[in-house]
């Protein structure tokens, strides 16, 4: 038997807006600014598994809550003790016609096993606000107050405490629906199962399960980005000088544009939310000449050169590439690839190189500064959906962001990396590939450490 939460409240303080961040769903109900969206009771599960949890229940909101208050103890109603009037009530002409919306509200009461009563704390708690507690409180029901909009400081924020204390409601959760902390709805669990000991195991295994999933999504994300960073470091254009000319500088920025495009497609997937909820802002691009790193230890190894054992210098090396360059026939290069102590054949892959420095063709990569703030917006993305309630109706700006000079000595290394396996533009890299696993790691903690 799932446990039955009824969610209450004035009109637009965010009861429908509560559901969806729980459920981790844009589509159920309807969030507008407009007063009284919702105008009828929708109940929805939250599982693990096939197993329901808990039971939602939306309601609409209180719209006249002073005149009920005096119908309550009309003469009509005055005698029900404690919840006894709420069926009277209900089959009342006053429950079809004026307060039609509130009889709804009423007609849950006796169903639920606890009431979340959801707070604008942008509001001060006015005497309707005190009303509808008095009217839910009549029901003998366990109440919730849950304070929305509280991820920004209110005027209001200590008065509300103040009444709630004072109505024996020392329970309040802290939880906004736009800007969403976990923390916060584990609160929020917790108090249920206070409330609620019989289900204490059934809580905490849903609490496990959500602290897990966060914790799943945020590690895929940071895969993802992962792939973006290596996969654009990797990319290049060959161009017939360079400076390019435009129309290669335009192809090239294109091809990064459509990586940096399709990780952010993804990760709105991931976090299910839809393409109009982030915006990114055209990425800066700058492009930079690709030279072969030759004094890569990586690098000389492919090329047969064991770097702990070999008696070539860098000097002898960088003499084979400056022959290489003052006019050597590709038909020579096995003499080249002496001079390096490899073979034509292990050096084969390089052949773009060799090719280039020869026909004086050249290749296009990303600069640092480029590279640098695409690892930094997509951090930020994934920050802010890992953090966005899914009742948010403002798109999120993914701009330019702030250097972090630490954090980009750590990335730095792997994007190197990548610069000198282009062959990595066109491969899906495996999730234990050292590079990717290594700098996922990196991410993750990055992450981590921005958390609130």
């Amino acid at each position: 038997m799932s446990i039955s939460l009824l969610v209450v409240g004035h009109a637009n303080t965010g009861k429908t807006s509560l559901i969806r961040t729980l459920l981790r769903k844009q589509d159920f109900g309807e969030v507008s600014d407009r007063a009284g969206t919702t105008r009828h009771v929708e109940s929805v599960k939250i599982n693990i598994g096939q197993e329901a949890i808990i039971t939602l229940t939306d309601t609409p909101g209180f719209e006249d809550s002073i005149g009920l208050w005096d119908i309550r103890h009309s003469e009509a109603f005055r005698a029900y003790q404690g919840a006894d009037w709420l069926q009277p009530f209900c089959e009342s002409h006053f429950a079809q016609d004026e307060f039609e919306q509130e009889a709804k509200i009423l007609k849950q009461l006796t169903k639920a096993d606890i009431i979340l009563y959801v707070i604008d704390i942008r509001q001060a708690p006015l005497g309707k606000y005190l009303d509808e507690l008095a009217l839910l409180a009549s029901a003998n029901k366990p109440i919730i107050p849950i304070l929305n909009f509280s991820a920004s400081p209110s005027a209001h924020l200590e008065a509300w405490r103040h009444v709630l204390a004072e109505r024996h409601l020392h329970a309040v959760i802290k939880y906004d629906t736009v800007a969403f902390y976990f923390e916060d709805e584990k609160r929020l669990y917790q108090s249920i199962q206070s409330l609620m000991p019989e289900q204490y195991d059934a809580i905490k295994h849903l609490i496990e399960s959500r602290e897990e999933a966060a914790q799943l999504r945020q590690t895929m994300a940071a895969n993802q980005l992962a792939e973006l960073i290596l996969k654009a470091a990797s990319t290049r254009l060959e161009c017939s000088s360079y400076p390019p000319k435009p129309e290669e500088s335009s192809v090239f920025e294109d091809k990064i544009r459509v990586l940096e495009s399709h990780y952010i497609k993804n990760l709105l997937r991931l976090y299910e939310f839809q393409a109009e909820d982030l915006k990114a802002t055209p990425l800066a691009i700058k492009n930079d000449r690709w030279q072969q790193d030759i004094f890569d230890a990586e690098t000389l190894k492919e090329w047969g050169v064991e770097t702990s054992t070999s008696a070539l210098t860098g000097a002898a090396i960088g003499a084979g590439i400056d022959v290489m360059s003052a006019g050597l026939t590709l038909g020579t290069a096995t003499t080249i690839g002496a001079i390096l102590g490899a073979t034509w054949k292990t050096g084969q892959r390089y052949k773009d190189t060799l090719k280039s420095k020869l026909t004086k063709r050249y290749y296009l990569c990303l600069d640092k500064a480029t590279l640098t703030l695409l690892c930094l917006r997509g951090l930020t993305a994934i920050h802010h959906l890992h953090q966005r309630g899914h009742a948010s109706q403002q798109a999120y700006e993914l701009a330019n962001q702030a250097q972090d000079d630490e954090l980009i000595d750590q990335i730095k290394p792997y994007w190197k990396q990548a610069q000198q396996h282009p062959e990595w533009e066109n491969q899906t890299l495996s999730d234990s590939h050292p590079s990717k696993l290594a700098l996922q790691s990196v991410l993750e903690k990055a992450l981590s450490s921005n958390k609130s």
